[in-house]
């Protein structure tokens, strides 16, 4: 009898190990299927972004020409035809539109190429500091405070002009958010992410904030909400696309009526 019993509590305490298997092999398999999904989910985004990044890419090229040619007859004309003010209004706001159009054409063209990175180990913190000297115009005029937290961060291998270049995207928009003065706070920090190292460059504004609809839609190409500056809604998918290129990542959190903060991590390598 007493072997009976512990054959019977030898078999259920075989069948409680079987279940903790069983259930333990199921939540991998659910782990494998949403791994299988997210992967899926971003191999459609690719090749979406890919045909977009074409199409663009040929039509700003069929663009450039005539609108370096009109460039070039209105200062022409400016220069040596022009004498009654009201036609050189309007020459002067032709030249204003045209300048507009190249710089339109620039970002589409820099999301739409592939992008060559030459890395140099550069001084991240000297970087935003340039940077920061091309916004002190606007950065007075709107009456925002400036906050630079940085602590011993190592230089890191960047491409100098294409950070350059996401960094002023960043700063832009943040000092667009605080039209009436704010503070604006850069901290620059060694961070770990999935047991990888990073330089992280957090840009954190006190201004308007994103609703969450926005937020989820921050990275789509042509999106904006600063219709009234005519924006090409190409700026943060341009920081994504040069982070993203350094083999880093770009985070958003945003709070309506609070400010947001965006993070950049570039890989740090010693």
């Amino acid at each position: 009898m007493r072997d009976r019993e512990k054959a019977k509590k030898r078999l259920i305490s075989k069948m409680d190990d079987l279940r903790k298997v069983l259930d333990e092999l199921q939540d991998a398999l659910g782990d494998f299927h949403k791994s299988e999904e997210i992967i899926h989910e971003k191999i459609i985004e690719y090749e979406k972004l890919s045909a977009l990044g074409r199409l663009t890419a040929n039509v700003a090229h069929e663009i450039r020409n005539p609108i370096t040619v009109i460039g070039g007859l209105t200062e022409r004309l400016r220069r040596n035809f022009v004498h009654e003010p009201k036609q050189k209004e309007y020459l002067d706001l032709i030249s204003v539109e045209v300048k507009r159009l190249e710089e339109i054409l620039k970002d589409v063209l820099i999301f739409s190429d592939k992008a060559i990175f030459r890395r140099e180990l550069k001084d991240i913190a000297g970087i935003i500091d340039e940077v920061l000297s091309n916004f002190r115009l606007a950065i007075d005029n709107a009456s925002i405070d400036v906050n630079i937290l940085s602590g011993d961060v190592p230089r890191v291998y960047i491409d100098e002009r294409q950070v350059r270049a996401a960094l002023g995207n960043l700063i832009s928009n943040a000092i667009d958010a605080m039209p009436e003065g704010g503070r604006l706070t850069i901290a620059i920090k060694i961070e770990s992410l999935s047991g990888k190292r990073y330089v992280a460059v957090a840009i954190i504004d006190t201004g308007t904030g994103i609703s969450e609809e926005n937020l989820k839609m921050l990275y789509e190409p042509f999106f904006t909400t600063k219709r009234e500056k005519q924006e090409t809604g190409l700026g943060l998918a341009i920081a994504r696309r040069i982070v993203e290129g350094h083999g880093g990542l770009i985070k958003a959190e945003s709070l309506l009526g609070k400010g947001s903060v965006f993070t950049l991590y570039f890989p740090y390598r010693t």
